[in-house]
């Protein structure tokens, strides 16, 4: 995997250079509300967090998260998901890895949302394991509707709803609600509130961010958030999001 990040470090900052495409980087990060923009057919696209984490008197780092993505056709991309993390007392390894794919549904106009489908099948994930509603190893797949309304030139909401599945066939429901603004001509701000139902079993939470272009094809961002259920939990991350084209 670290030869993945070298090349993919390789190609996307060198590559940049080549890379031509109408338009700003459309991102799933910084937020936990996934987007419903497709990538470009022929580009690649590389999605990185660097995160500090306490949950139940545990400090955790993931260095990174990575989602790396790629244009097949106007309306899918298909997905690759990990993170690399350090716990308390643990070495360092990958905690979670997933494939999936994002299909568009319809392109929005102002208030008509803009909608996709994405799913992904876990090929680990151990942060969902030994959850009250799962027992058993591991969470099998998700998928999510992910959708944005733009109210104005500068405001907009974007929103998701699904389901994880689990390996002793209990369905978990997955929300995000994310409302964003841009703030001058290269920024926007965030704030988000995201968790899984039914609440009495899984955990709620509050966050926020800012992300801000370097170009139109380099993204950097910041975020932290708090657990709403379990006040001591919470996270901060910085992430740098970029994309260069492979193919014509």
């Amino acid at each position: 995997m670290i030869r993945i990040w070298t090349f993919v470090f390789c190609v996307g900052f060198f590559g940049q250079v080549m890379g031509q495409q109408t338009g700003r980087i459309e991102t799933d990060r910084p937020d936990q509300t996934e987007c419903p923009f497709i990538v470009k057919r022929g580009y690649m696209q590389v999605e990185m967090g660097f995160n500090a984490a306490q949950a139940a008197n545990q400090s955790s780092y993931l260095f990174p998260t990575t989602l790396l993505k790629y244009g097949v056709h106007p309306r899918l991309e298909l997905r690759y998901v990990s993170t690399l993390s350090k716990g308390e007392g643990l070495p360092v390894g990958f905690n979670s890895e997933a494939i999936g794919f994002k299909w568009a549904i319809t392109p929005g106009n102002r208030w008509f949302p803009r909608t996709s489908v994405i799913s992904h099948y876990q090929l680990s994930n151990l942060n969902r394991d030994e959850s009250e509603r799962n027992s058993l190893p591991h969470s099998v797949a998700d998928v999510v509707m992910t959708s944005q309304i733009d109210f104005t030139d500068n405001m907009g909401v974007g929103f998701n709803l699904g389901t994880e599945f689990h390996t002793n066939g209990n369905l978990e429901g997955i929300y995000r609600i994310a409302p964003n603004v841009i703030l001058g001509k290269r920024g926007y701000a965030y704030v988000e509130i995201f968790g899984r139902y039914p609440s009495a079993d899984t955990d709620q939470w509050f966050d926020g961010g800012y992300a801000y272009y370097l170009s139109d094809h380099v993204k950097l961002d910041i975020s932290a958030g708090r657990s709403l259920t379990h006040g001591d939990d919470y996270y901060v991350a910085l992430g740098i999001s970029f994309r260069v084209q492979l193919f014509r």
